[in-house]
């Protein structure tokens, strides 16, 4: 897509958002509601039924420096004491909340994990159809800011190195930028991009060597889940929310250290008994997580706001 291909549909997605949220608010001041559970943080609810919040992380509070951020942080921060009750997707989030609002009283906050959807066909069914059979390592989603991409290319080219047939494949995140493209020359017929159906997406775990999610700061990692769900090794950072959702489920690494990140990478490459072991122990991980479960506490929230 072209420059100003990018701009237009940005404006459109901007312009639709507006409009559903000042939909949404007219709703909610002319009807009565007992409860509102909103998904985003910049509306005008009015105080005639309980506010139920979700908070997914705190990246606008970790990250201020962008125009964007610093908007949404004030919405969030606007929204987040007007809320009966708050559900945290993470024990790690919630301690951040608190950290970053400390007049929020942590009996308002319950921690309920997300869950996935993912339902993967048997192992043997499955191909990826477009790597053709290649090894690869597989990337997800967004690759800006946080997400640590440039730091995780610059140790996939030492695994490269070693494994020369060995390519990577990003699911997502748009078409490589300038500066990507300008990273990766030379590898180029290694090095992969594309947008995927869920199906698709499905395969592409299956079929990887692992996956790896660099990322310096997530609320929860829902591709953690669906790694798992697909029997995929996770390679994944240290950091904050990982050791939560992951367990002991992972081979993690400084996602600071570009020499750790392709050292953890190349074991798990370089032993077939720690991808299955890992593939296993992923199984047993999302035994903890599920949306049937997610529900039940949020209607526990419910009944919790209501007797407030």
């Amino acid at each position: 897509m072209s420059d100003h291909g990018r701009l237009v549909r940005g404006l459109e997605r901007r312009a639709s958002s507006l409009l559903n949220k000042v939909r949404a608010s007219v709703d909610v001041r002319r009807k009565h509601y007992d409860i509102i559970h909103p998904t985003y943080y910049n509306m005008s609810y009015g105080r005639k039924a309980k506010i139920i919040l979700d908070v997914h992380d705190m990246i606008p509070e970790m990250y201020p420096m962008y125009r964007w951020t610093k908007k949404l942080a004030s919405d969030k921060k606007k929204t987040l004491h007007e809320a009966d009750r708050i559900i945290s997707v993470s024990e790690y989030t919630k301690r951040d909340m608190l950290r970053f609002y400390p007049d929020i009283e942590p009996e308002r906050v319950s921690v309920i994990y997300r869950g996935t959807m993912m339902q993967p066909q048997p192992e043997s069914s499955r191909r990826f159809t477009i790597m053709d059979g290649r090894d690869y390592v597989l990337f997800v989603g967004n690759r800006r800011l946080y997400k640590n991409f440039a730091r995780f290319f610059e140790a996939m080219k030492g695994v490269m190195s070693v494994h020369k047939d060995l390519c990577l494949f990003c699911a997502g995140g748009g078409a490589f930028t300038k500066e990507e493209r300008a990273a990766i020359d030379g590898l180029e017929a290694r090095v992969f991009q594309g947008g995927l159906t869920d199906d698709e997406l499905i395969d592409a775990y299956m079929n990887a060597l692992c996956f790896v999610f660099p990322s310096e700061y997530e609320g929860f990692g829902l591709p953690v889940l669906e790694a798992f769900a697909c029997r995929c090794p996770l390679v994944c950072s240290h950091a904050t929310v990982f050791p939560e959702v992951a367990g002991n489920a992972a081979e993690y690494f400084d996602p600071f250290d570009a020499d750790d990140m392709a050292a953890k990478i190349l074991n798990v490459l370089g032993s077939e008994n720690l991808r299955n072991s890992l593939k296993v122990r992923g199984l047993e991980r999302l035994k903890f997580f599920s949306w049937e479960k997610a529900a039940r506490e949020t209607l526990k929230c419910y009944d919790q706001a209501m007797k407030q």
